[in-house]
């Protein structure tokens, strides 16, 4: 129990458990029928760039729309190669959810032609913020609702309302984000070390230790 290893997180490994569990529709149906490691893409290194790497759903144009709005919202994404790997995960996903994000990407770049006259990746980084700065602060299709002691108990809202501008945009957010945080960069970032098992807690101090188990 006391040793420690030093196991770097593959993107291999990565795509496994989130195409599996993590995120809104990160499903891969395609797991069940492929053989081996013919199920996943080969990892794309963190450098490799966009140009570079193969699409795995989206179209090029699409690749690097995505790779630029990363950018915009988690900076780092590039480095970390998050269009390269959501599109990854996109080839794995459900129809359905496949076209939700295609829908919430040509939503961005209707509102940039909207907003600007001109397509996302023709946009200076000011335009870029103002643009995004907007849409995340737009309504929502659903708008959560907190009971206060005392108040009647209201049913929750059931019907499906179509999803609007910040619905589309938080979409694309939770992806990326996903994807940036299950890098080794966004890891590191959250505090990870690179070991697997820690000698002591990073924030403890007590004088005693911890027991590392039985």
């Amino acid at each position: 129990m006391g040793e420690k290893s030093d196991p770097k997180p593959g993107r291999r490994q990565v795509l496994q458990v989130l195409a599996g569990s993590v995120g809104a529709g990160l499903t891969a149906p395609a797991l069940a029928t492929a053989e081996g490691s013919q199920v996943h893409p080969p990892a794309v290194p963190a450098a490799t760039s966009v140009q570079a790497a193969t699409p795995g759903f989206l179209d090029a144009h699409q690749l690097e729309t995505l790779a630029s709005l990363a950018e915009a919202i988690v900076p780092g994404s590039t480095e970390a190669g998050v269009a390269a790997f959501v599109d990854q995960l996109l080839a794995a996903d459900r129809r359905d959810l496949q076209r939700d994000f295609l829908a919430a990407l040509g939503a961005i770049q209707a509102e940039s032609l909207s907003r600007f006259g001109r397509p996302w990746l023709a946009l200076d980084a000011a335009q870029k913020t103002v643009l995004l700065t907007g849409v995340s602060a737009g309504s929502r299709s659903r708008t959560p609702r907190y009971w206060t002691p005392g108040e009647p108990v209201v049913a929750p809202q059931t019907e499906r309302l179509p999803p609007t501008l910040r619905d589309r945009f938080e979409l694309l957010k939770e992806r990326i984000a996903t994807a940036y945080y299950s890098s080794e960069k966004g890891m590191k970032e959250l505090g990870w070390t690179g070991q697997m098992v820690h000698a002591e807690l990073p924030t403890c101090t007590h004088p005693d230790g911890h027991a590392t188990g039985n």
